[in-house]
């Protein structure tokens, strides 16, 4: 038995009622003839069948229950009868959103032992059955007693999707260093990635991606800076002087990738001029994917689940999950950086993997420069787009996200 089954009921039942529905649900229009429904019944082997209009929206519920009766009834002509003429109506349903717990309560209130549920545009997707629920209850009280408890796994589902996503974005420097011909450069970011998508996948093993508190969501915000810091010492380890201890050398190397990933910009090579361009390039994408993980992070963690779902996939138009909201804020700043990039080379006429490197640090607002001299001789127009990108990186993402959506991308 588990050691705290009230805990365990808690956390079962705060899941969404998408998780545990029954998928396979029989639907007919409303003047489908009553005899044509039960053969239908009988050969998907089904007791209900959801009702609809003729703009397909769930109006109705008729049970084999309701068709024995009813259809036996001397005063109905069996062979003209319809669904919509014996169906249950009103339709008592449920969002995909709700959980197990919300469901309990509507089935309570109505005194009934299913639900169908609804999708956003108010289609049927499921059925959500009592004896389902029950199931679930009673696995959660007889499982034995695991290393982990739901709220850590909880934390670990999180944290490994943020790692792996930051190892598939850490791939793009990787493939820079390879054309620039790089080799000890390229080798450092692609070990840099692969301990972050293995690390990811293992800990996505042990855990799940459910909600957090406020405290699981500190912890989780904590952890993902910390060991993307960690692991993007890796790359730093190549290029800085062998002749300290190895204590110093982790050390300047844990500190100048924490200055990246947390877009501190703080930097401790003198001269970054003498840097490879595609190590300049490595240290200002680390504070593009840090900035981007930690606004994921606070969304994600800190926003309230109605704020989320009032966000809608600004490509799709759909409802936002969580991965196309990490891809909304990638795509949304790579579309950012291209543009001041080109800007900068238009005006300037640079060199463009050093115009990338610096529009990914203004507008990460981390502070980095490619080289301490690449400031010198720019031109009003560049200084004016440089003031322009580090003022559009410091405001909130919601405001990037409303202008895309509204301006270019708002569902008809």
């Amino acid at each position: 038995m588990s050691t705290n089954p009230e805990r365990a009921v808690s956390y079962v039942l705060s899941k969404y009622v998408t998780e545990y529905m029954d998928t396979e649900v029989l639907i007919l229009n409303q003047n489908t003839l009553t005899r044509d429904a039960a053969r239908m019944l009988r050969h998907y082997e089904r007791d209900d069948i959801i009702v609809t209009d003729e703009e397909k929206f769930p109006v109705g519920i008729v049970t084999d229950e309701d068709i024995l009766s009813k259809v036996s009834d001397v005063t109905v002509y069996a062979e003209a009868t319809k669904l919509k003429d014996i169906m249950s109506s009103p339709l008592i349903t449920i969002n995909e959103k709700s959980t197990l717990q919300d469901a309990l309560h509507k089935m309570r209130d109505n005194n009934i032992r299913k639900l169908p549920v609804l999708s956003k545009k108010n289609q049927v997707i499921g059925m959500i059955f009592q004896g389902a629920i029950a199931n679930v209850i009673r696995d959660a009280t007889a499982t034995a007693p695991r290393l982990l408890s739901p709220p850590v796994k909880a934390v670990l589902g999180n944290l490994g999707f943020v790692l792996q996503f930051a190892g598939v974005l850490l791939l793009v420097p990787a493939i820079v260093a390879t054309i620039l011909e790089d080799t000890t450069i390229a080798t450092g970011i692609y070990l840099t990635t692969v301990l972050l998508l293995v690390t990811g996948f293992f800990l996505n093993s042990y855990g799940e991606k459910a909600s957090l508190n406020l405290h699981q969501a500190s912890i989780l915000v904590f952890s993902s800076l910390f060991l993307l810091s960690l692991f993007g010492t890796v790359p730093y380890l190549y290029v800085l002087p062998t002749g300290d201890s190895a204590g110093a050398i982790f050390a300047n190397a844990f500190f100048s990738s924490a200055a990246g990933f947390t877009t501190g910009g703080i930097s401790i090579f003198n001269e970054p001029e003498n840097l490879s361009q595609s190590f300049t390039f490595f240290r200002s994408y680390t504070q593009l994917v840090g900035g981007m993980s930690f606004i994921y992070l606070v969304i994600t963690a800190f926003y309230p689940e109605s704020k989320l779902q009032s966000m809608r996939g600004f490509i799709s138009g759909r409802t936002l999950h969580m991965k196309e909201l990490f891809s909304t804020i990638t795509v949304i700043f790579t579309v950012y950086i291209v543009i001041v990039a080109l800007l900068l080379y238009f005006f300037g006429e640079r060199n463009i993997i050093d115009n990338f490197s610096l529009a990914m640090s203004t507008l990460a607002t981390g502070g980095f420069l490619p080289t301490s001299t690449i400031l010198e001789g720019l031109l009003w127009q560049e200084h004016v787009i440089l003031m322009g990108a580090m003022i559009l990186g410091a405001l909130p993402f919601t405001f990037h996200y409303a202008f895309v959506r509204k301006k270019f991308l708002a569902p008809k």
